[in-house]
């Protein structure tokens, strides 16, 4: 029998990706940096392991 998948945790995952993969100026018309994008590279990484993690 395969557990059911903690959709809290799931949610709050996309909110802190949200979060933390914003870029580093609030001038929406600035280009992002390099520094930006490895961010939301690392980001992405992390929640696709969280939902990974909850579907084993």
């Amino acid at each position: 029998m395969s557990k059911q998948p903690d959709i809290t945790k799931l949610r709050k995952a996309v909110k802190n990706f949200s979060f933390y993969s914003s870029p580093s100026s609030a001038n929406s018309s600035e280009p992002c940096t390099v520094g930006d994008v490895k961010k939301v590279i690392a980001n992405v990484s992390k929640l696709f392991n969280t939902f990974i993690d909850e579907l084993e």
